[in-house]
């Protein structure tokens, strides 16, 4: 497919994407972008074109984007949807290290012209994370990690999520696994996770992040409560750690903040000296 030099009306599927955009300067040439995006907060006023996983191409069409651009995995069929419709669509593969998220956002930099750009960008957070590298634990800390996206979902080995907390010495205990992700509930394709699994594994810390941004107390009670985790020794010790939706989920330029406000809250469950602002 022919990428305009410099797209002026450009479609976004994914909110890794809608960020890198505007964090290159390109937000006032984005028309349209999927339901999740929401960062930065000025995306919130951009027309929703659909969700991750569905689209209306009427708005599309209405939209007359010179660009549009989808990730991978679950977006394929929309990818053949505006290939059918005519529409210019340019995949921008999921990361499946945190390596390959931060080529990512070069890589947008290089479609959209915006080339010294995103190499900067690209490089400023190649330098965040050598940064947060060195806060790493001098020990390995094992780690069980679960995402609600409207059911239990797990990072395997090829997430980059397990990508980057194995540079700050946490080994997700299913890093061995050829998966981007495990599911407890029934995907397409995929075996059934079994989230009991996890009391085999005898993680030092878990990590949960809540599909909502403010999860109450009782919510979390509620989770150790219905999955027994409080048999669990990690949770039983105080080692439960509780992220806000999309906190390692998200993918974009952000996640190495979001990094970091995991590395410090793994820290202080741990006993840890935080690392200082």
């Amino acid at each position: 497919m022919d990428v305009p030099e410099e797209p002026s009306r450009i479609i976004s599927l994914s909110p890794a994407v809608t960020e890198t955009l505007f964090m290159l300067g390109m937000g006032d040439r984005v028309v349209g972008v999927d339901s999740w995006s929401y960062r930065p907060r000025e995306a919130l006023k951009v027309r929703r074109v659909g969700s991750y996983a569905t689209l209306n191409t009427n708005v599309v069409r209405e939209l007359s984007p010179d660009l549009v651009l989808t990730t991978t995995g679950v977006q394929r069929p929309l990818i053949d949807q505006l290939k059918a419709a005519k529409v210019p669509v340019f995949p921008v593969p999921i990361p499946s290290t945190v390596f390959e998220l931060i080529s990512g956002v070069a890589l947008v930099g290089g479609l959209v012209g915006k080339y010294e750009e995103g190499a900067k960008l690209a490089e400023g957070l190649h330098s965040r994370l050598v940064e947060l590298s060195r806060l790493r634990f001098s020990t390995p800390v094992r780690a069980y990690i679960e995402i609600d996206l409207g059911g239990p979902t797990v990072p395997a080995f090829f997430s980059h999520i397990t990508s980057a907390l194995h540079l700050l010495n946490v080994h997700n205990v299913y890093g061995n696994v050829k998966q981007a992700y495990l599911y407890g509930v029934k995907v397409a394709d995929f075996p059934l996770f079994d989230v009991s699994d996890v009391f085999r594994t005898d993680p030092d810390v878990v990590i949960y992040e809540f599909k909502r941004k403010q999860p109450s107390g009782e919510e979390v009670k509620e989770l150790v409560r219905s999955r027994g985790w409080d048999k669990l020794r990690a949770v039983r010790e105080g080692r439960l750690v509780v992220l806000p939706a999309d906190t390692l989920a998200h993918h974009g330029p952000s996640f190495l903040d979001n990094l970091r406000e995991c590395l410090v809250k793994v820290m202080d469950s741990l006993g840890s000296p935080s690392p200082s602002p």
